[in-house]
């Protein structure tokens, strides 16, 4: 998946671009520690994920002990803002799932009609996802529900490994009647199979936040329950509070051994940076 974050330039200081993760463009930004505000009433939280095969990432934030007062419902001048944020989140946890499911093959569920009731859908789907349960306790998967164009719902899985296909399209069809399956692994071309599948997932849960449907967009994501996100915290040493960023890509190649691409915020004081490229 194509971050918008800045590749490591050898052994000095990497200057970072400021954007969101969701790959949109962006102009060199230097690193700013002026920035910092309440410095000293205050803690920075970082943490390290370890996918493990080379992959891993880590995320910094400046907490403060004082926390401004929200804006009520509906008040806030940055919703635009908010609403950026929201999709970063969700992109973010629909990373972490599957890498840490390991997932590499998608799975697709279709219906013959056009089914447009979003209510039916998800029902369908609850009633799918307990039929292949009670056949494989262990199956894990991390689901994204695009409605097409023409106003159908269909779903769209992140699975690890070869299917078993003929129990999968027998579930679905008891389930709908007339329908079908689909499961491949995605196009990689030179990239890791598990951030293809990212990558394409991310275009469907991003284009569900556009209507601004909060509740909606929370219930076309979804995953196995008790799905575990192999995170540490690292506690950041008293002589690196000037050097938080740096720090923390630093304890990213010790502990991943890479390092390919770095993000920072410019709206407040935190970062990405991520093994892969």
């Amino acid at each position: 998946m194509q971050h918008d974050l800045l590749k490591e330039s050898g052994a000095h200081a990497p200057p970072t671009r400021s954007d969101s993760e969701d790959g949109r463009a962006a102009k060199p930004l230097l690193l700013d520690l002026k920035k910092r505000t309440h410095f000293e009433t205050g803690r920075y939280r970082i943490l390290l994920t370890n996918y493990g095969n080379g992959l891993g990432e880590i995320g910094w934030s400046f907490v403060p002990s004082l926390r401004p007062v929200k804006a009520g419902k509906g008040q806030s001048e940055a919703r635009d803002l908010n609403e950026d944020r929201a999709v970063r989140r969700a992109r973010s946890r629909l990373r972490r799932l599957i890498l840490s499911t390991k997932a590499d093959h998608l799975l697709t569920l279709t219906y013959r009609e056009n089914v447009t009731d979003f209510e039916r859908s998800c029902q369908d789907f609850s009633k799918f996802i307990k039929r292949i349960k009670d056949k494989l306790p262990g199956w894990t998967y991390v689901a994204i529900a695009e409605n097409q164009k023409r106003g159908a719902w269909h779903w769209h899985i992140a699975v690890r490994g070869r299917q078993d296909v003929r129990l999968l399209r027998a579930a679905w069809r008891h389930v709908i009647g007339e329908g079908n399956i689909d499961v491949r692994p995605p196009e990689t071309g030179d990239q890791n199979p598990q951030l293809s599948l990212i990558s394409y997932l991310s275009k469907y849960l991003g284009k569900g936040f556009q209507d601004g449907k909060h509740e909606l967009n929370a219930r076309r994501f979804r995953a196995s329950h008790g799905i575990q996100v192999p995170c540490t915290i690292i506690p950041l040493p008293d002589t690196q509070r000037d050097n938080a960023s740096g720090y923390a890509v630093e304890m990213l190649k010790t502990h991943i051994g890479s390092v390919g691409y770095i993000w920072t915020a410019k709206d407040f004081m935190a970062g990405w940076a991520c093994s892969w490229k």
